[in-house]
């Protein structure tokens, strides 16, 4: 008796919910969106390296890690101000029929990021028994294994 891969069914109900997210938002909007998800999750991985560093030591690293969040900062902000400006542009009526189309693929990534982080984590332990059986799940599905073996938030083993 095969049991019902729930996480298969929970991306297949995500990435239809992105497609009709980036559809309604566009992709100016998606596009700010997905790259403060991107910023966010950077963010926090700088975080942890800068704890990281101080806790073993590694004063030069941790001061490395503290300027390159800074640059990060400053990027996004420059790059939140040309959004917002081609936000304005798209808002014309042929431009914002084809701004709308084009914000499925930025749904579709969305989608995609979160999937990768989760997964990424669920491998770690970080969800007790939930993570165990998206683990399972992704193991067994062969369209998740062939995903997952291109999510770059896993580290790779030879």
């Amino acid at each position: 008796m095969s049991s019902v891969n729930l996480t298969l069914i929970i991306g297949i109900i995500l990435i239809a919910i992105g497609i009709r997210a980036g559809f309604g938002i566009g992709l100016t909007k998606g596009l700010s969106h997905l790259i403060a998800l991107i910023v966010t999750v950077v963010t926090l991985f700088l975080i942890l390296m800068i704890r990281s560093s101080i806790h073993y030591g590694h004063i030069r690293s941790g001061i490395v890690y503290i300027v390159t969040l800074v640059i990060l900062g400053a990027v996004y902000g420059v790059v939140k101000l040309i959004l917002k400006s081609a936000h304005k542009v798209s808002e014309l009526p042929i431009l914002h029929q084809l701004d709308k189309l084009a914000g499925i693929a930025v749904g579709i990534m969305w989608v995609a990021i979160i999937y990768m982080v989760v997964i990424a984590l669920a491998h770690r332990g970080l969800f007790g028994s939930f993570g165990e059986m998206v683990v399972k799940d992704v193991h067994d599905s062969t369209i998740l294994t062939y995903i997952n073996a291109y999510n770059i938030m896993m580290p790779k083993t030879r």
